[in-house]
């Protein structure tokens, strides 16, 4: 999944939530006090969706607990979602909520979900959003050096010593396709209009997208990352590595001074 579903800190559930409601565009933070009629209350997690035209707010209880939640926590969640008129509640945990507490969220707009079953309701929109485009971005920095035409790439060509230029020759035969097809990861940010086929598909597991994509983007390539967002790191720090290589042989980024963005860094939201 995106992240390890079942982390051993309550701390860490609860930057694991509020770094995916991030990526996939809300604004989110953890902590927050909330003013309601009887005082402030403090919410792990409050997420609001500025895009959404009345402001879609949600928040978010978040409970690393070795057992089901009882329905006395879903009753004071009841209680602070009327009172700081959420939207929508999630109540996180690691093995749900108890048959009762599941049959009194029933008809509400409180949800139980293992911190699991969150990751996968929000995995195409985190898919979309937030891993292409960051997959396309880095790709495009090395396909400026790798494609077939870019007028400023060869003018700075002809000034290396030939025996970088049998270098950048080389670099760029390893690159080419990888850098040209990663780069296409991009195109659903940039149109909705443009068919990508099932390249660009949310993949069912991570390991069908290593065998059934990776392998044949980058057969010189084993990627190790045990989750989505270990595996977008190790893309980007391949894609940061191509990069470098070409830098190093003309002392720079040729194209813009723009610094190259760390990797893993979640950055701003979408």
């Amino acid at each position: 999944m995106i992240d390890n579903p079942y982390p051993d800190k309550w701390q860490d559930l609860q930057l694991g939530v509020d770094r995916i409601c991030r990526n996939v565009g809300l604004q989110s933070k953890v902590e927050v006090d909330v003013s309601t009629p009887r005082g402030s209350v403090n919410v792990d997690v409050l997420a609001v969706d500025e895009l959404s035209l009345d402001n879609i707010k949600y928040i978010v209880e978040c409970k690393n607990w070795s057992s089901s939640i009882p329905q006395s926590v879903v009753h004071s969640f009841t209680t602070v979602m009327h009172e700081t008129g959420a939207n929508i509640g999630f109540i996180i945990s690691k093995h749900g909520l108890q048959s009762g507490a599941k049959e009194y969220t029933r008809n509400t707009n409180i949800v139980g979900l293992t911190y699991l079953e969150f990751q996968q309701r929000y995995f195409e929109a985190w898919w979309t959003r937030y891993f292409c485009p960051r997959v396309g971005d880095a790709a495009d920095r090395v396909l400026q050096y790798t494609e077939e035409f870019n007028r400023h790439r060869d003018r700075e060509y002809d000034k290396l010593s030939q025996e970088n230029k049998d270098l950048f020759d080389q670099l760029r035969a390893k690159y080419r396709v990888s850098s040209f097809i990663l780069a296409m990861f991009n195109l659903p940010s940039i149109s909705t209009k443009i068919d990508t086929g099932t390249l660009l598909t949310p993949p069912s597991d991570l390991e069908s997208f290593k065998i059934g994509v990776l392998s044949i983007i980058t057969p010189e390539v084993t990627w190790y990352g045990t989750t989505f967002r270990e595996l977008l790191d190790d893309i980007l720090q391949y894609l940061l590595d191509a990069e470098e290589s070409f830098n190093l042989l003309f002392g720079k980024y040729i194209f813009d001074p723009t610094p190259i963005s760390g990797v893993g860094v979640d950055g701003p939201s979408i």
